[in-house]
C-alpha cells in the first residue's frame, strides 16, 4: 500500500521533479563554465579577489532550493485539496499519521538527493580550480540555502493543507520569518555554530502540516 502511495506521489510530481532537474544542472553547468572562464583568465588575480572579498562561486544558486521547495509542495499538495481529494487519501487502510508521513517523507527526500547530488557535483568541479579551503567556504554557505529548501517546502505544505484560506494568509506570516533564519546574510562560516539549531527548525516544521491536515479531517471552515 505504501509502495502505492509513493508511486501516486511520484506520478503527480515527476514534471516538476524533471524540471528541477534540468534547472539545478543549467544553473550548475553556468557556475562552473563561469568559474573556469575566470580562472583561465588570470587565475592569481581571480584567487586574490576571493580571499580578499569572501566571494561565495555559488552565490547564484542561493534561492534556487527555496523556489523547489516551494514549487514540490504545491505539485504534491494541491491535488491533494482539489474537491477534498485529501479526505480520500485519509481514508486509505492506513494509519493517517503515517500517510502523512509518506507524503512528506516523499518531498523530503526527493529534495534531499536533488540537493545532495547538486553540492557534490558543484563542490567537485570548483575542486579543479579553486584550493580545498575555498570549497569549503562554498560548501558552508550552501548547507544553509539547502536547509532553507527543506524549510520552504515544510511551510508550503503547511499552508497548502490547511483548509481556511483566513489561516492559509495567517500562517504565511510566521512561515516566511521562520524560512528567513536560513537566508540572512552572513559571511562564509558564520552559520557553523547555528546548523544543529537549524537542523531543529526543520524537524519542529515537519510536524506543522499535521496540525492543518488535523484542521482539516475535523472539517475546519
Amino acid at each position: 500500500m505504501y509502495t502505492s502511495l509513493l508511486y501516486k506521489e511520484w506520478i503527480k510530481s515527476r514534471r516538476a521533479i524533471w524540471l528541477l532537474l534540468a534547472v539545478f544542472a543549467g544553473v550548475g553547468a553556468y557556475l562552473l563554465l563561469a568559474t573556469a572562464k575566470q580562472y583561465q583568465a588570470d587565475a592569481t588575480a581571480y584567487w586574490e579577489f576571493i580571499v580578499q572579498n569572501s566571494d561565495i562561486q555559488t552565490g547564484r544558486m542561493k534561492y534556487l532550493p527555496l523556489a523547489a521547495g516551494i514549487l514540490l509542495a504545491i505539485v504534491q499538495l494541491t491535488p491533494e485539496m482539489h474537491n477534498r481529494r485529501l479526505k480520500l487519501t485519509l481514508h486509505l487502510p492506513l494509519d493517517e499519521s503515517k500517510t502523512l508521513c509518506t507524503i512528506l517523507g516523499f518531498g523530503m527526500t526527493t529534495l534531499a538527493v536533488l540537493f545532495t547530488v547538486t553540492v557534490a557535483a558543484l563542490l567537485a568541479g570548483l575542486r579543479v580550480y579553486l584550493s580545498p579551503e575555498m570549497v569549503f567556504a562554498d560548501f558552508i554557505s550552501l548547507l544553509p540555502w539547502m536547509l532553507g529548501g527543506m524549510a520552504a517546502y515544510l511551510t508550503a505544505a503547511w499552508i497548502c493543507l490547511e483548509p481556511v484560506w483566513k489561516q492559509r494568509i495567517l500562517n504565511l506570516l510566521p512561515g516566511t520569518c521562520w524560512v528567513s533564519f536560513f537566508y540572512t546574510g552572513a559571511l562564509p562560516g558564520a552559520y557553523v555554530p547555528f546548523l544543529p539549531w537549524l537542523v531543529a527548525l526543520i524537524v519542529a516544521g515537519f510536524f506543522f502540516p499535521f496540525y492543518s491536515t488535523a484542521r482539516f479531517k475535523h472539517g475546519v471552515q
